[in-house]
């Protein structure tokens, strides 16, 4: 929380105060049983009351958008050149989630100290997948008549978007935040992104940096029951939709970003994943 704190540029007054209740706040709601995301979404949304904040991420969300879409034209033209379009279009949609300040990994400007998104792309397009169920999906999406697409990161939606072009043969719908949480994308982040020029965009009605259904409006709930293919972004959505249903529908696309997540998984920080759940 600290990290949001600082975000908000919040001085140490505010910075000690929300360092001491997140952690009372964190004794009382912990549950061994609550995924992380249920755990620290109500402790995002109190470090942004106190910093009379509610999006402490959004310059930083701003920039990598649009530092996103000067780099879509080129991005674009080198998936359509490569020997198999729709494996590039996943990895891309894999590489945008490293935009990511929930993890405290990259937390610089790309470029000043941060990360630069044309090295990782380059990176993803060549980098081998730890699981990789891109035939399963391309599979499934083919013969769908609905996909729902549950987005993650603001800036990681720009890279989504070739992806969504090559889901045309379905309807697609791409469901974002509902409220502004770290530097997950709310519809309105989306919106800049352009998402809405390759699918229906809706809200998820979540507060939380993952998908649990309660937590979700009952449009959104009706979408994930009726979907033929799902395909979620992120660790995030890993964490909380692998509690939820088993029946092959569901495809993780995220790249491994904590120690927890890798032990569960048997792999390595930053390995690269597509798969069928």
């Amino acid at each position: 929380m600290e990290t949001t704190a600082l975000a908000a540029e919040a001085d140490d007054e505010v910075l000690r105060e929300v360092i001491l209740s997140v952690s009372a706040e964190l004794d009382r709601i912990w549950d061994d049983e609550l995924s992380p995301p249920a755990v620290s979404a109500p402790l995002y949304h109190l470090t942004g009351r106190l910093c009379g904040c509610d999006d402490p991420f959004l310059p930083v969300k701003v920039k990598y958008t649009q530092e996103a879409l000067r780099l879509l034209p080129d991005v674009e033209a080198r998936i359509l050149s490569a020997p198999d379009p729709f494996a590039a279009a996943v990895r891309t949609a894999i590489a945008g989630n490293v935009i990511d300040f929930g993890t405290g990994g990259h937390s610089g400007e790309a470029g000043e100290g941060g990360f630069k998104l044309e090295d990782i792309l380059e990176e993803f397009l060549e980098k081998p997948l730890f699981m990789d169920n891109i035939r399963e999906l391309k599979d499934r999406a083919e013969k769908a008549g609905t996909i729902l697409v549950i987005g993650d990161n603001a800036g990681e939606t720009v890279f989504d978007r070739p992806l969504l072009k090559m889901l045309k043969s379905a309807a697609v719908v791409y469901a974002a935040r509902d409220v502004p949480i770290i530097n997950d994308a709310t519809v309105k982040d989306a919106r800049l992104a352009g998402v809405q020029n390759e699918a229906r965009l809706v809200s998820s009605g979540s507060r939380m940096p993952g998908i649990v259904l309660e937590d979700c409006s009952a449009p959104f709930r009706k979408l994930f029951e009726e979907a033929d293919v799902i395909i979620a972004k992120g660790q995030g959505n890993f964490e909380t939709l692998t509690e939820l249903c088993q029946d092959g529908r569901i495809f993780m696309l995220f790249s491994v970003k904590c120690p927890v997540a890798a032990h569960h998984l048997g792999a390595s920080m930053g390995d690269m994943m597509v798969m069928q759940w």
